[in-house]
């Protein structure tokens, strides 16, 4: 991560500006895709059994996987 990088990292986290995560559901982080372009959520049955046990809002959002986009 070059300088530029890092101090617009820091500065979006201690300005509360939102941050982009590119999660992939598990499937599409083996290689295990969609044969059809369908979106689907990035956060499995584990990930939502955590966020409930440790207090955290339910994870939302679409899977960053090309087979999550659908083109208009």
């Amino acid at each position: 991560m070059d300088d530029t990088t890092r101090e617009a990292l820091v500065a979006a986290l201690q300005g509360g500006a939102p941050i982009v995560c590119y999660a992939q559901c598990v499937p599409c982080q083996f290689g295990q895709c969609r044969p059809t372009p369908t979106p689907h959520p990035w956060a499995g049955p584990d990930d939502i059994e955590h966020a409930a046990a440790t207090g955290r809002p339910e994870p939302t959002g679409n899977c960053a996987c090309d087979c999550a986009r659908v083109e208009s």
